[in-house]
């Protein structure tokens, strides 16, 4: 039946969905799914219900690494290096020299404020952690031809990257014409932290943490490979049932019910169904017995999803059956207690049959999409650039490779929730690809050079976070095909800073800031602001 409208009008759930021994359970709390912190909520109350203290981490975080860390050693959140120039072509003619400068302007105190509780306007001076990093070649043409080559400017970060931290790159000082090509994911999945079950746990995303990990996915030359390629597709059939909330009393009452949510429960084969949602924060499920309960709280005036409260259940394979919907509200003493019935609202359902594709779609390009799955903070980002189709591409990329169309999925996505599938395709960490093209005349030079305002790399506790040490550092050869003539390295505007440890070879104080570099693959320094020191 296409484009039904069906109406609630069973008050009834049957007590099989009330017994839920020896089930499977998630459930997070919606208001925090709506930035990058949802599935966290979502571990937890999973660690709670199997009684083991675990420890889980969000998009971009990683898991690793202690607190008596080496200099220069991995860090638990990990900004990547300034990656070195690469060509898509073979351009053995060409010899390059690079010149990278570390300009840490950004690091001058400047005055903030904020108004508080009493209305006064409170000020304080801040230091922002980033530094700017121009990173210059000269490409110098050996042969009697003229070369023409596509350049690629890697760098760390995600498609929630700020576009003012995309690198800008010029030749010979005129602004180049350039496209922005984006990787897969460069992390991968750990156990939960407190786990000790020896089984292969895939719950925690986790980044990569140091630059030997960023060597290691780039040597073969298969990752820049793949952010060039087309995007799979998705195009299953699938069952969409839609759900919608009819409000019946007026919104300021409303605003004073206490935890009104909408219930679904619904029988599932297991064996012949795979089920999948968008917009429910419960769940709770028995592949055995073939039935599930998935929630959904309902939104407030003062809700961002008040306007479009966006809640699908989408099928694939056989249908489900025995689809109910309730109505509830109020409190409850126990995680496994029902909440009351309450005629204040009523949920609303429509089955459509549409692929997933369509239905993926439809959610991403909703009008408040980008609050729901970001916060406030989704515009000026890499997502701003593309278009929602393309960033279908990115989801169903992400589905094939790590979600529910994996052939080994992770089981941080075991329970079929779609949202954090969409949110964290964003939040990820990817290695980025800023293409231009650049000709060389025969037996004549071209000066490339790109400027990005980098972030620092730090530790979240134990000793580099007391101390409030930074780092930031830069490979020679990871990722590239170019042959370099030399290399050299800079810093500058270091008046607010200190460098405490590095292997450039940098001292400040006596005056060494320009330096020559060796054979070294990895160069790095820490350092602290003079403000902080003191």
């Amino acid at each position: 039946m296409k484009n039904e409208k069906l109406f609630d009008a069973i008050t009834e759930i049957d007590e099989k969905y009330i017994d839920e021994a020896n089930t499977e359970k998630i459930h997070v709390k919606k208001g925090l799914s709506w930035k990058v912190w949802g599935t966290v909520a979502a571990c937890l109350v999973v660690a709670a219900a199997v009684g083991t203290v675990i420890r889980f981490f969000p998009p971009g975080a990683s898991a690793g690494g202690g607190t008596n860390r080496e200099p220069g050693s991995n860090y638990m959140s990990y900004a990547g290096p300034a990656f070195p120039l690469a060509t898509l072509e073979d351009v053995s003619g060409i010899i390059f020299e690079r010149s990278t400068d570390f300009d840490f302007s950004p690091y001058y105190p400047y005055e903030d404020s904020y108004e508080d509780s009493d209305g006064e306007t409170v000020t304080y001076e801040v230091y922002d952690d980033d530094v700017w990093v121009t990173d210059s070649y000269i490409a110098k043409n050996t042969t009697d031809e003229d070369i023409t080559f596509t350049a690629v400017y890697p760098f760390a970060g995600s498609i929630r990257t700020e576009t003012d931290r995309i690198p800008s790159v010029t030749i010979d000082g005129s602004a180049a014409e350039t496209e922005l090509k984006i990787g897969p994911y460069s992390g991968g999945f750990s156990p939960a932290w407190g786990d000790e079950s020896g089984e292969s746990i895939s719950l925690n995303l986790s980044s990569i943490e140091s630059w030997d990990e960023y060597k290691a996915l780039l040597e073969n030359g298969e990752y820049l490979k793949a952010a060039f390629a087309e995007k799979p597709t998705l195009d299953q059939s699938v069952i969409v049932y839609s759900f919608d909330i009819e409000y019946n009393i007026d919104m300021e009452e409303f605003d004073k019910i206490d935890n009104p949510d909408a219930l679904v429960t619904f029988d599932c084969d297991y064996e012949k169904s795979g089920v999948m949602f968008i917009g429910f924060n419960g769940m709770t499920w028995s592949r055995e017995e073939g039935w599930a309960k998935v929630t959904s709280s309902v939104p407030k005036s003062f809700n961002p999803d008040f306007e479009k409260n966006i809640m699908h259940i989408i099928v694939y394979g056989d249908d489900i059956d025995n689809i109910n919907m309730k109505s509830t509200a109020g409190e409850i003493e126990h995680y496994n207690d029902e909440r009351a019935e309450t005629d204040a609202f009523t949920v609303t359902m429509e089955r459509r049959e549409m692929t997933l594709g369509e239905i993926i779609l439809e959610t991403i390009s909703s009008e408040n999409y980008g609050v729901i799955y970001y916060g406030n903070d989704y515009e000026h980002t890499v997502r701003d650039m593309l278009s929602d189709e393309e960033y279908l591409g990115f989801v169903a990329e992400f589905m094939y490779a790590h979600g529910q169309l994996s052939e080994n999925p992770a089981q941080r996505y075991d329970g079929g929730r779609l949202d954090d599938v969409i949110s964290e395709t964003a939040s990820v960490s990817r290695i980025m690809y800023v293409t231009f093209e650049v000709t060389v005349p025969a037996g004549e030079s071209v000066v490339i050079e790109t400027k990005t305002l980098r972030e620092a790399s730090y530790d979240f506790y134990g000793g580099r976070e007391k101390l409030n040490i930074e780092g930031f550092d830069l490979v020679t050869r990871a990722g590239t095909n170019l042959v370099f003539e030399k290399q050299s390295a800079s810093v500058s505007n270091t008046e607010y800073i200190e460098i405490v440890y590095n292997n450039f070879g940098f001292d400040i104080e006596n005056g060494i800031m320009n330096v020559l570099l060796g054979e070294e693959e990895h160069y790095w320094m820490e350092i602290i602001s003079k403000k902080q020191e003191e």
